[in-house]
């Protein structure tokens, strides 16, 4: 079984993840283990960002108390040295030995996504309740350290029993309403609905319409419905490589450029899965002076989070893919940027 490690990103879902938790009822600190930029390169003195941070790695804050008081601290310190307030802070959870890793983007491009939707289309209060139960399985998921899947079957089943039988609810709803699923994320006003509605168009039946509809979906004015849809394009993609063919690339490289986290990490997810193949031209897109910037940045990051940059750049530079495995792994990412410069 493929087997992969699912790390919950945004920060508004971690809040809401921890809140729920039973394991974190009582507000217990926790570490902040990094502490990781983007948008920076060439325009921006980390040292100084961070040494007007009030925090540092190593400190420990009470999420549930003292979240909001975090991230106003670092809107404070990001504006006092470069003039703006960060584009992003991404408090993740979490990192191999269990502490918060911390994101925060600094600077972006400006990116067009799709016009908020005015439709009234809903979803029935059981499906949005289904939903809830599945953020709440993936909670204790994530706490109980159960956060592998297998994407095999183009959808996520998790080894979590919990939580995989969730799923499988998700995935005989969603055979049985993708029609609706499909009209609700394209038209619903309701952001909440499409976020809904784009996590479980995931567990549809895969077809060009569901495909279509989970691209559509990528460039949402929301976020999380962003993160959700790319996701499951993901899934698909790893389940049936194939399918690569038919995710236009160009808009997920765009995403690269974004100022929000979750934007990034799907997208270079994405695009390490549909590169593998190597083929020349989509790699010739990546190498434009913006996204190479932005990918080594990723690349640098401390975090199982800059695999996919480390495997873009490496394809990149030309590295054999058994070779470039053994770097990624094993953390030389600076061998991999020295052949990048060399090409």
């Amino acid at each position: 079984m493929n087997w992969i490690l699912f790390h919950v990103k945004a920060f508004i879902l971690v809040i809401i993840i921890v809140l729920r938790s039973s394991a974190l009822a009582q507000d217990k600190e926790k570490r902040i283990g990094e502490i990781e930029f983007f948008g920076s390169a060439g325009i921006i003195d980390l040292n100084k960002v961070r040494a007007a941070l009030p925090f540092h790695e190593g400190d420990e804050f009470r999420i549930e108390t003292e979240g909001e008081k975090v991230r106003h601290s670092i809107e404070e310190a990001v504006k006092q040295v470069t003039g703006h307030r960060p584009t992003d802070i991404a408090p993740t959870c979490c990192d191999n030995q269990g502490n918060w890793i911390i994101y925060i983007g600094v600077s972006r491009k400006a990116i067009v996504y799709n016009p908020q939707p005015k439709g009234a289309t809903r979803l029935p209060k059981t499906t949005l309740e289904l939903y809830e139960r599945f953020m709440s399985a993936l909670s204790e998921a994530v706490q109980k350290g159960a956060a592998a899947e297998d994407r095999s079957r183009g959808y996520a089943l998790s080894e979590y029993p919990p939580l995989r039988s969730i799923q499988l609810e998700m995935r005989s709803y969603a055979i049985a309403h993708e029609a609706l699923l499909r009209r609700v994320l394209a038209t619903s006003a309701d952001n909440q609905q499409r976020i809904v509605a784009a996590e479980l168009l995931g567990y549809a039946r895969q077809s060009r319409s569901q495909l279509a509809a989970l691209v559509h979906a990528s460039r949402d004015s929301d976020d999380s419905v962003r993160n959700n849809a790319t996701r499951a394009l993901l899934v698909l993609v790893e389940s049936k490589p194939n399918l690569a063919r038919d995710v236009p690339a160009e808009g997920f490289i765009e995403l690269l450029l974004s100022g929000t986290w979750t934007d990034l990490n799907k997208a270079g997810f994405l695009l390490s899965s549909i590169t593998r193949d190597r083929n020349p031209k989509l790699l010739a897109r990546l190498r434009t002076v913006a996204v190479q910037e932005r990918l080594i940045e990723m690349a640098r990051w401390r975090t199982g989070h800059a695999e996919a940059a480390r495997y873009l750049l490496g394809r990149m530079a030309g590295v054999d893919e058994k070779r470039l495995q053994q770097l990624v792994t094993s953390g030389k990412v600076e061998e991999i940027l020295t052949r990048l410069q060399a090409k």
